[in-house]
């Protein structure tokens, strides 16, 4: 990748001499100039119009978060069928399908499977446990404000029924090294004793 935009820039600047450093970079690495996609709005009746910013505004808030979902993961899976078959077909989504229902959920993670995508997730009651999805690891965190600590609770998708880690067993069975668990307390005699004065 590096001889490849070294190569970009060295070609650049051969064309424009004039151009500062700077501007001539930006030029070169404005991903946005590489692809370019148009979206059109597909009604019920299959009539078609181009999705518009004023068009989109006039959606309903899932219809709105829908049809930016549909599009990204169009994207991502042109931009990865481009990529070595072994490179990851990784998606981030912060706040994930947020006013979209259960329903349309299920649509777009239907639609992520059949793109092959690898979805990483955040979001307020976001499950992954729908019928499309072949698999999914899902970190359910509870926030104790008494205690200052969150928990995690592993949950596993396999396809047909969501299984919960419990007893920890389900987290060695993926190859966790535990590392991450509270150090067991250190037995009375190894403790420092604090000297009171008095």
């Amino acid at each position: 990748m590096r001889v490849h935009f070294a190569a970009q820039i060295k070609n650049a600047r051969a064309r424009h001499r004039d151009l500062p450093y700077r501007d001539l970079l930006t030029q070169v690495l404005d991903y946005r100039r590489w692809r370019q996609f148009a979206f059109q709005l597909v009604r019920p009746d299959r009539t078609e119009e181009k999705l518009t910013r004023a068009r989109h505004s006039r959606l309903s808030g899932g219809e709105q978060s829908v049809s930016l979902h549909l599009p990204l993961f169009a994207a991502a899976h042109a931009m990865l069928n481009s990529a070595h078959p072994h490179a990851p077909r990784l998606l981030a989504l912060d706040e994930a399908f947020a006013g979209v229902d259960d329903t349309g959920r299920g649509e777009l993670m239907s639609l992520a499977a059949q793109f092959d995508l690898d979805l990483f997730m955040t979001g307020y009651d976001l499950w992954a446990a729908h019928a499309a999805v072949p698999a999914a690891a899902h970190y359910d965190l509870a926030h104790s404000a008494i205690d200052h600590t969150v928990s995690a609770l592993l949950l596993v998708w396999d396809g047909a029924r969501l299984l919960a880690d419990d007893t920890g067993d389900l987290t060695a069975a993926l190859g966790s090294p535990g590392t991450r668990r509270v150090p067991a307390a250190e037995p009375e005699a190894a403790r420092p004793e604090a000297a009171v004065a008095g």
